[in-house]
């Protein structure tokens, strides 16, 4: 039994049609609607990093809200992690959406998911809830490519890496 060179293939062929490029959705903050939430998808971040983040959430998830306005929800209790520092609750003709700024802190590892509210102008029952979740990166374990929109503005200091029991070494003796 002989075998020839040209009976077997060792390239891989790919339909191209059936190949979908999402880099240009991994390049972009993704958002989606269930019920009350609207649940935005950061990505990957890197933990002990502090980010700004620049949102400009679509219209149509707020459902036919065309003279509605919103703006935070100052009644419930702070998030310690996660702070709308800028909200524009008026939307934009031009962009049809409603644009905010969210400084977010990745404290932990794994999976993030820190809830912000915004309540309607006109009828504050009508609550909002914003659920921001990111994907954390521990230390050592790579730095993310962040998606349109996100900034680092700081990195804080990892108290465990900084405390050590070792002395140090003694001059003389």
């Amino acid at each position: 039994m002989s075998l020839k060179n040209h009976d077997y293939d060792h390239h891989v062929h790919f339909d191209v049609t059936s190949l979908k490029d999402d880099f240009e959705n991994d390049s972009c903050v993704t958002y989606q609607r269930a019920g009350d939430t609207i649940i935005v998808s950061l990505g990957f971040l890197q933990i002990n990093h502090r980010y700004t983040i620049d949102l400009k959430l679509p219209c149509n998830l707020f459902g036919d809200v065309s003279s509605t306005q919103f703006k935070p929800d100052v009644t419930t209790v702070p998030n310690l992690h996660c702070r709308i520092t800028e909200f524009s609750g008026v939307k934009h003709d031009e962009h049809d959406c409603y644009e905010m700024k969210i400084e977010f802190f990745a404290y932990k590892e794994k999976l993030m998911r820190e809830t912000l509210h915004i309540v309607n102008s006109n009828d504050d029952k009508e609550v909002l809830k914003l659920v921001i979740a990111a994907r954390v990166l521990g230390k050592g374990k790579g730095t993310p490519m962040l998606r349109t929109g996100i900034h680092c503005i700081g990195v804080e200091k990892d108290e465990e890496s900084e405390a050590s029991d070792f002395p140090g070494f003694s001059k003389g003796s």
